[in-house]
């Protein structure tokens, strides 16, 4: 009997998983890999009719400059429970090439009592003038009205997916 018990908690572990709320501003770093450097990255998730949604922010650094660009994400969660966000479209930047970049997370959701965060690696597409990057996402779950580029964006353009529901 205890076995069945057993069996029937293992089995409904990654249930759980999925029932996390994932929704929110979330706030960190990338750690590009090729380059060593840790940049800042933020990543605002909405959730509307079951389905997630979302926006990030990335910077980059070019010959010591600084770029950044602004993209609506599509969020979902793995059978594994694993969190993946994938580029849909670039809202705005001031890149100074657009060579069609894709980028791919895949992430583990870890809350403790004090904090939530999402944690894993990174990859982009290879493109004609540039190589795939790889690297490593921390992001922490903060307040809405923290102060944040992306929330500053999407307030200024009316992207309200979400976001007063978060406040």
């Amino acid at each position: 009997m205890k076995r069945l018990y057993f069996f029937i908690a293992v089995s409904c572990l990654p249930l759980v998983g999925f029932s996390q709320d994932i929704t929110g501003l979330w706030k960190g770093t990338m750690f590009n890999d090729s380059t060593k450097q840790s940049l800042p990255y933020e990543v605002f998730i909405s959730k509307e009719n079951g389905k997630y949604t979302g926006y990030s922010h990335s910077w980059f650094l070019v010959n010591d400059k600084k770029y950044y660009g602004i993209k609506k994400i599509k969020i979902r969660v793995a059978k594994d429970g694993k969190i993946v966000i994938q580029d849909a479209a670039l809202l705005e930047n001031d890149y100074p090439v657009l060579d069609n970049v894709h980028q791919l997370n895949v992430l583990d959701l870890v809350n403790s009592n004090t904090e939530a965060t999402l944690d894993g690696p990174f990859a982009t597409n290879r493109t004609k003038q540039y190589s795939e990057l790889t690297g490593h996402i921390n992001l922490k779950r903060v307040s809405p009205s923290t102060e944040s580029s992306l929330m500053q964006y999407l307030q200024r353009n009316g992207a309200d997916n979400g976001i007063a529901a978060a406040k």
